[in-house]
């Protein structure tokens, strides 16, 4: 089932990353076990797996190497987060005084959960894959912790809505291509 509302959007999210959480969290030690029974000879092939490590041949200089793992890391711009259109929510459901102080709570909490989510960010990917799995598990912990933040702002926000402005705020995401700077 699809939720349809922003809070219910966002609690399915969470239960996603909950899960996905959940299961890194099995399997890691699984995979150290492994990676610790692996000879030197094994250890060094298994970390060359990653798709996501460019390859550092004398064809590409270690340094272009290094420019495209930040570029494909999360330290990116977050911009599914940045670009809540905010602006845009004002505009379409134009709060009222108590709407809008709401509003202003969600705005707030999106700003604090994404420099949380840049400063959990690590500055390039492990080389092995025991690292990777511990990057990703703090990642997605952020991301958790992150959207939980943000739930009660949205839950109080969306709970401050009329029925209207809550069927124009269900379908807005639907409707609402790139957020640009005219509303």
């Amino acid at each position: 089932t699809y939720a349809l509302t922003p809070p219910g959007r966002l609690r399915a999210m969470i239960n996603r990353i909950s899960a996905t959480l959940e299961a890194v969290r099995m399997v890691r030690p699984a995979l150290e076990a492994f990676y610790n029974a692996l000879s030197d000879e094994q250890r060094a092939r298994f970390n060359t797996l990653s798709p996501r490590l460019p390859a550092t041949s004398e064809d590409q200089p270690q340094q272009e190497a290094k420019a495209e793992t930040k570029a494909e890391s999360c330290g990116a711009s977050k911009s599914s987060l940045t670009g809540l259109p905010i602006e845009r929510i004002d505009a379409v459901l134009r709060p009222t005084g108590a709407q809008k102080a709401a509003l202003d709570r969600l705005s707030a909490a999106t700003e604090k959960a994404v420099q949380e989510l840049q400063a959990a960010c690590p500055d390039e990917v492990p080389v092995t894959p025991v690292g990777r799995l511990q990057a990703m598990e703090k990642r997605l912990s952020a991301m958790l912790q992150a959207a939980n933040q943000m739930q009660p702002a949205l839950d109080d926000f969306y709970a401050s809505l009329t029925i209207e402005q809550k069927a124009r705020f269900n379908t807005l995401q639907q409707v609402a291509g790139p957020v640009s700077g005219t509303p």
